[in-house]
Parts: structure tokens; sequence; C-alpha cells
């Protein structure tokens, strides 16, 4: 059974992370190249919203029964194909897995050009997955 205080308190934790990462929008690539304090900021905000939106995808296959999840795009791919979040979006946010990958394990090569465009354009897919798994919530007993 789903246990909706763990994906609720997981949930308030990725909205905090998407508040300041939007905080940080308004500010130049320029700007953030100059200060580590935003770099780390806005590296460790994505890094902290992708890992709690796969944790509540993972959270949720589990107490579904799914047990063939090797990786974290699998996560992401099942959430999709069990219609927890529609296959098309699923399909447009795979890359989250590696991109998550990329800042934990090679964070010394992170391409700060791709993370911006990222801040820039992408942090409305984590407020579509809020939205998918509210409803998702919402349908559970």
């Amino acid at each position: 059974m789903i246990d909706k205080k763990v994906i609720q308190k997981r949930l308030k934790i990725l909205e905090q992370a998407l508040e300041e990462l939007e905080n940080l929008r308004k500010d130049s690539l320029e700007d953030i190249q100059n200060s580590l304090e935003k770099q780390w900021a806005v590296e460790h905000g994505l890094q902290l919203a992708i890992q709690t939106l796969l944790d509540i995808g993972s959270h949720i296959l589990v107490e579904e029964g799914e047990r063939d999840i090797n990786n974290y795009t699998d996560i992401i791919r099942q959430l999709g194909e069990m219609g927890i979040i529609s296959r098309e979006f699923a399909k447009s946010i795979e890359g989250m897995a590696g991109l998550r990958n990329i800042l934990v394990h090679e964070y010394v090569d992170v391409d700060l050009g791709v993370i911006f465009k990222i801040l820039q354009q992408r942090l409305e897919d984590f407020e579509k997955f809020i939205s998918f798994i509210r409803e998702y919530l919402s349908k559970q007993s």
C-alpha cells in the first residue's frame, strides 16, 4: 500500500528545491559562472530535485509491486508504462536520470551552460511531475 505521507514529504522537499531554483532563474549565466555559491546552489538544487523525483517514483513502483528496476531511467520509464505519468512525459524527462548521474559522479566536468539551460527551460517538468503524482495520490484509497 502506498504511504501517502512518505510521498507528500518528498513532494514538499521537491517543491522547496524548485522554489530555490526559481529564485536562481533571475540570474544570468555570467552571474552564476562568477559565483561558486550560485553554481553550487543550482547544481545541488537540480540534483536534489531529480533525486527526490526518482525517490518518489521508486517508492510508488515498489509499492505497486514492480521489481524490475535496474537503473534510474527504468523508474521514469515504468512510471510512464504504468500510466502514473504519461508516456510522452516520461520520454521527455528520462534524461533527468543521466543528469543526476553527471551531477553526482562527474561533477568535475559539469557543463554550466547546459545546467543554466535546464534551469531556464526545464523546471516546469518538475511541476508537471508533481501534478501527475498528486493526481495519482488522489486516486489511491
